[in-house]
């Protein structure tokens, strides 16, 4: 008995051994502490359902957010017809969802004016062309007028409240424009004038020996 006591004794005694069952110690003792404080931070037992903020003004919600220990951010703001000046669109995220406290929840709210956008050069361009950069402008209601025209499908002008615009000049986003497109059927020839044809002069030599 005495003879394992020393052999064991010996064992824990080693220089190497202590080393190893230090390290080993203290590798466990780094993933608990590491463990713990990840658990702190993630606040994993914590969770506020986000209040459901659409349609108010910013006054308004900053003061629930506030009391449900959240925060907000404007992201954006846009304008749509009938909405309500500074009123919430959207919310990021949504309500009802459950996020953790101090969380930001960015807004999207009403302008408070008609954002003004520039109308770009779209003279010569197809139809299909034109009407892509125009919805990606926000610009949806788009009567088209064809013309007679060397070449169809070709844009020829873009008119707001019966004025051509010119390149560049700004108009309240979603208002509704006018389009005139070339509808092909016409020569190039027939917008040429022809030149006069005259009759050739009357050669004086043939004459005189006539």
């Amino acid at each position: 008995m005495e003879k394992k006591k020393n052999i064991v004794l010996r064992f824990l005694t080693n220089i190497y051994v202590r080393n190893i069952l230090f390290m080993a110690i203290t590798f466990l003792a780094l993933i608990f502490i590491v463990l713990f404080l990840i658990n702190i931070y993630t606040r994993h037992s914590e969770s506020i359902a986000v209040p459901n903020i659409k349609g108010l003004q910013i006054e308004e919600a900053q003061g629930i957010l506030k009391a449900s220990g959240l925060q907000y951010e404007i992201s954006d703001s846009i304008f749509r017809t009938g909405g309500v000046p500074g009123a919430i669109l959207e919310q990021i995220p949504k309500g009802e969802s459950n996020v953790k406290s101090g969380r930001t929840i960015f807004l999207i709210i009403q302008a408070k004016g008609v954002q003004m956008v520039p109308i770009p050069e779209l003279k010569d361009y197809s139809r299909r062309q034109a009407e892509a950069q125009l919805n990606s402008l926000g610009f949806d209601k788009i009567v088209i007028e064809e013309v007679p025209s060397p070449y169809a499908g070709i844009v020829i002008s873009v008119s707001y409240k019966g004025k051509e615009l010119l390149p560049n000049q700004k108009i309240p986003k979603g208002s509704s424009l006018k389009m005139v497109v070339g509808s092909g059927g016409e020569s190039l020839d027939d917008s040429i004038p022809m030149p006069e044809i005259l009759e050739p002069e009357t050669n004086i030599e043939e004459s005189f020996f006539e």
